[in-house]
């Protein structure tokens, strides 16, 4: 990833209509898995970036975060976050049986076909009897854009690919559905037109919106939420969610 999208997760993170609705999901998942335990969660995010998703899971237990990026861990640490560390996903030492709970938010992508696949061996090795790994990535290759290049995507995923994938692995998955629906042909189109123009800056889509429209975004978002929550299983979007159980 480039290092200024760093700096516009860390800036926006908190109110940007994407991250608050992302996050509202997932804890929507940690909670239910949390409420199931009855007790304080062991919990490992992977490629934690800027640290918020990581200040949200603190609130469910002993959690850690990892990621390749010193300057990711810097705003980590601007958070007040402790249990973070740089490291490589490929690389780095997980353990066996540690983690109840462990999450990829984003970050799969950022590896060419096959290298995935030993990330989701470790983390299912990682995970204790009963641990759950919730996951979520950029979907659709046709969706390949400027801002892909700009975050560090490589390669986007269909479920096809990935419920394979995890299936193989010993994973039993419980939740899996599209997310976004309402923007895979907005941003397929926008696709499209950035290869009719002559600007070649790579940026990502990520900036300051009016208020207006990032609230209308939010309210699109969690109206999509609400579904999924209820098991419905969309057919597409711009991107994949699995909750899966070792």
């Amino acid at each position: 990833m480039y290092e200024d999208e760093y700096t516009n997760m860390y800036l926006l993170e908190d109110t940007y209509w994407y991250y608050k609705a992302l996050h509202e999901l997932l804890e929507y998942y940690v909670k239910e898995f949390s409420n199931s335990r009855d007790k304080n969660l062991r919990i490992l995010d992977a490629g934690c970036g800027t640290g918020k998703w990581l200040t949200v899971l603190e609130n469910y237990g002993q959690a850690e975060g990892i990621d390749y990026s010193q300057e990711a861990i810097k705003y980590c640490r601007q958070r007040g976050l402790q249990n973070i560390d740089v490291h490589d996903i490929r690389e780095y030492e997980y353990g066996e049986n540690k983690y109840d709970l462990l999450t990829c938010i984003g970050v799969i992508y950022c590896f060419e076909h096959p290298h995935e696949i030993p990330i989701l061996q470790n983390f299912y090795r990682a995970l204790k009897p009963g641990g759950i790994l919730i996951l979520d990535s950029p979907a659709f290759n046709i969706l390949m854009r400027k801002h892909d290049i700009a975050v560090g995507g490589k390669r986007r995923y269909r479920r096809s690919e990935l419920i394979p994938a995890l299936t193989d692995i010993g994973f039993k998955v419980e939740i899996q559905s599209y997310r976004l629906s309402f923007l895979f042909v907005p941003v397929l189109i926008k696709k499209y037109v950035e290869k009719l123009q002559k600007d070649s800056h790579i940026k990502s889509d990520l900036r300051p919106l009016p208020r207006l429209i990032n609230g209308s975004l939010l309210l699109l978002h969690r109206i999509e939420n609400d579904f999924i929550k209820k098991k419905w299983d969309f057919p597409f979007g711009t991107s994949f969610l699995v909750v899966a159980k070792k």
